[in-house]
This record gives C-alpha cells, structure tokens and sequence, in this order.
C-alpha cells in the first residue's frame, strides 16, 4: 500500500479530486495548489511544504510567505513570494509566484522540512523594508515573527548590515509593531 505524503499537490491527485476530498472533510486547502490531511497540524513544516509546489531549484521563501511559513500570518498569500541569490539568479518561475533576486547574508535563511526560507527577523525586516507595507497585516506579523528576539537583535542586525535599503523605515515600523503587541498586553 502506498503512504500519501501529507502535503498533496497536482502532482498526486487531480486538482479536482482534491477539492472533492476538501468537501468531504478529508482534506484542507493551505493554498490554492497544496492541500494537507484534516487530522493533521499545520506545523512550518507542513505549510513549507505547502509552498514547495511552486518553487523553482535554488530559491528561498521569503517576506509574507516566510511569514505564513512561520506562523505570523492566518492564511497564505495569494502569490507566493520566493526568493532566488543574486548567484544563482534564473529566469525560470512556477506559477503563482513572484520570484525576486535578493542579497542574502549568512545567517539570512533557514531551513524547515529541507526547504530553505527567511529566519523569521530576516523577513520581519523585510516585510518592514517593503514599499505595500499594510501596517493593519504587517504589524502583528512583524511582532510574533521577532517575539523571541525582539529589537534589540533587530537594531543590531540593521547596524551589522551593509547595502540594505530602507534600513531607517524599517527601524521605525519595528518599533511601532513592537510597541503596539506591548501596548495589546
């Protein structure tokens, strides 16, 4: 007998035989391609690998989807965003992902179920450097993803940090979603 992984995509069922599952109540959708088991957590690891279908080789997952990974954020995005090192840059992208070249230090990334993503204080800084910052979505996330580091590592990290844009305005809105989770308490 064959085991079924606990992240199914296209690859293991037709699309539609995934939704027919989901109204049966065996399966949840975790995004618009990936579908875990009912009984089964959503842990990182299984909504990294919720991500997974729509990775290119060599890429990172980054800012909201890293935040949804970690468990700052309820839902997925619609789009993904998935990151690729300047290095190994490549015109190749899947499907419901925006794929964006990025320096990344050592330190910058992780990896969860054997797929490389964002630490969580890279991609609270990140989603803080971001220009479609929504601080009503992005504050809270910036706040769980550094509640055990806090901002005294962030401001370290941004001093540390060369050639990063938007240092300064990420600075401010970290502090302003750090305040506001201590303000919540």
């Amino acid at each position: 007998m064959t085991r079924l992984e606990s992240v199914l995509t296209e690859d293991d069922l037709p699309l539609s035989e995934l939704w027919a599952a989901c109204r049966d109540g065996e399966l949840v959708p975790l995004s618009s391609s990936a579908f875990a088991f009912a009984d089964v957590p959503q842990t990182p690891a299984v909504r990294a690998l919720a991500v997974h279908p729509v990775m290119a080789r060599r890429t990172i997952i980054e800012r909201h989807s890293a935040a949804w990974v970690h468990g700052a954020l309820s839902t997925p995005p619609r789009v993904h965003t998935i990151a690729v090192r300047y290095a190994n840059r490549s015109s190749a992208s899947r499907h419901l992902a925006v794929v964006r070249e990025v320096a990344l230090r050592p330190g910058d990334t992780m990896m969860i179920a054997g797929i490389e993503i964002t630490t969580p204080l890279r991609t609270a800084v990140d989603l803080a450097r971001d220009r479609a910052f929504e601080a009503s979505r992005d504050s809270p996330a910036i706040a769980k993803l550094l509640a055990s580091s806090g901002l005294p590592e962030c401001r370290s990290y941004l001093d540390t940090v060369r050639n990063l844009p938007h240092k300064a305005r990420a600075l401010h809105r970290i502090t302003d979603a750090l305040l506001i989770e201590a303000m919540a308490r």
